[in-house]
């Protein structure tokens, strides 16, 4: 294997090639402990935690999971048509690193986003056969029925889908949404298909206001994000949805 050197840690972590690289750390923009380093060779016997580029300071990881609290009006592609696009809350240099959404949120929508560049981590949490509730609160327009809810428990045939798809796990709660009181739906289910939860609430009958997903399997928001923030998932998170 190839000797660590400051341009290959520089170039991966997302800052270009290693002739750009090469070009930024002679240009004197990367420090560490406090030292401009600028000879692109330096070696490393080990992988430093972090290197400050440009004055800021940059984890050295290559491997990137994500959480994210999506906001509202925006869109988990990196060629959104009609809205902000989310990868635009993140580092630019996470782009270059190969990063994507882990399924997808629609712009009308809120809450808990995953992201990686893993293909496999990727994989592992979009597969069927791992079978990880997705987990969402919504508000209703209209009354939510004890005949609603039956249904949903019981499965729903969807335009265009072969099978009924059935809400796993279903609540009503009462909490307070930008300062006022309203009652909410909570609903878990198993596929990611087309705006199912939507879809679901209007073959019963009835529509969804507000969509927000709060967890996914085991990993459920971190609520001290708030709305566009994110953070890097912990070990034990990704773990959980990879073991």
């Amino acid at each position: 294997m190839p000797a660590l050197t400051l341009e290959r840690l520089v170039a991966s972590i997302g800052f270009g090639s290693r002739k750009e690289a090469r070009a930024l750390i002679r240009a004197g923009m990367v420090e560490m402990d406090g030292e401009v380093v600028d000879d692109p060779f330096v070696e490393f016997k080990a992988r430093p935690e972090t290197i400050v580029v440009n004055g800021e300071e940059i984890p050295t990881v290559e491997k990137l999971y994500i959480m994210m609290d999506k906001p509202l009006d925006v869109e988990c592609s990196h060629n959104a048509r009609d809205h902000q696009s989310i990868y635009s809350l993140l580092p630019d240099r996470f782009t270059a690193m190969g990063l994507q959404s882990v399924g997808r949120l629609d712009a009308d929508s809120s809450g808990l986003i995953l992201l990686s560049n893993q293909g496999d981590f990727i994989h592992k949490v979009e597969s069927p056969k791992k079978g990880y509730l997705k987990k969402y609160r919504v508000t209703l327009a209209r009354e939510f029925t004890a005949e609603q809810k039956a249904e949903l428990l019981k499965g729903v045939m969807l335009k265009d889908e072969r099978r009924p798809v059935l809400a796993r796990e279903l609540s009503e709660e009462r909490i307070v949404i930008d300062g006022e009181e309203k009652d909410t739906v909570v609903i878990s289910i198993g596929e990611g298909l087309y705006h199912q939860v939507r879809r679901m609430f209007a073959a019963v009958g009835n529509h969804v206001m507000t969509l927000s997903r709060e967890a996914i399997g085991p990993v459920t928001m971190d609520g001290s994000l708030g709305s566009g923030g994110w953070r890097f998932m912990t070990e034990e998170e990704v773990t959980s949805l990879t073991k």
